[in-house]
């Protein structure tokens, strides 16, 4: 692959050179090395698009090849700016939480749950290891939806997870169809618990992407039905 043999290239090399007719790039390793970026045009159209994830994926690949599981290597990529929302845009989804350590840590759990988006959106990982991603998203939501309802309630209904859940049903907070998802949201991250699951995961219909975007509604239709009373 050509970026196989442009890896081997000395450090200081300057190197110009088009992905395609379409896909002008300016890559200078020694400018970048003195930005800690490369120079290269701004995408401006979807055929640069897939030009530049194909690419992406060849350098990323080059990189694993040289560096394998060698930890000690420096092969760092910088992980894309804009994608991840702040702890500040993340609070303020959560309007009806009082300003507290406890709704700081939950927009940094909002964080972790972007990181894990991103994998599942930006990526072409599959099988197995995509099906444990959604796994730990789901896992994360519905705990996420545990505290909320929690840490919301407290002082007004304690008890388990359903007695609340029906508590916001009964005062018309939520409705009883949501109620139903967030209780099946529920039941899929008590299955963390490796040592409950009685059939090997990978047969497991449980962790898909059309469940991934039902645990990720059934949280939001909570956030937004909170935030509306």
């Amino acid at each position: 692959m050509c970026c196989v043999k442009s890896c081997a290239k000395p450090a200081n090399y300057a190197l110009e050179r088009t992905v395609s007719d379409k896909v002008p790039l300016a890559w200078q390793p020694r400018a970048a090395a003195q930005r800690g970026l490369l120079d290269r045009m701004p995408i401006e159209n979807d055929d640069q698009l897939a030009a530049s994830v194909a690419e992406a994926g060849l350098l990323l690949q080059a990189i694993q090849d040289y560096s394998g599981r060698d930890f000690t290597k420096t092969a760092k990529v910088r992980f894309p700016r804009g994608f991840l929302r702040t702890a500040q845009q993340a609070r303020a989804r959560l309007p009806f939480l009082p300003q507290s350590h406890f709704k700081s840590n939950l927009s940094y759990a909002m964080m972790l749950s972007d990181v894990q988006h991103w994998l599942l959106a930006r990526t072409d990982h599959s099988g197995t290891a995509k099906e444990m991603v959604i796994k730990l998203q789901i896992f994360l939501l519905g705990s996420m939806s545990e505290s909320i309802t929690m840490v919301h309630l407290r002082g007004r209904c304690g008890g388990n997870y359903r007695r609340r859940t029906e508590y916001l049903v009964q005062h018309n907070l939520i409705s009883a169809d949501l109620k139903a998802e967030l209780d099946w949201l529920w039941d899929m991250r008590n299955l963390m618990h490796v040592f409950k699951v009685e059939e090997h995961e990978w047969q497991s219909a449980n962790y898909t992407v059309a469940n991934h975007n039902r645990a990720v509604k059934a949280l939001r239709s909570l956030t937004e039905a909170l935030s509306a009373v």
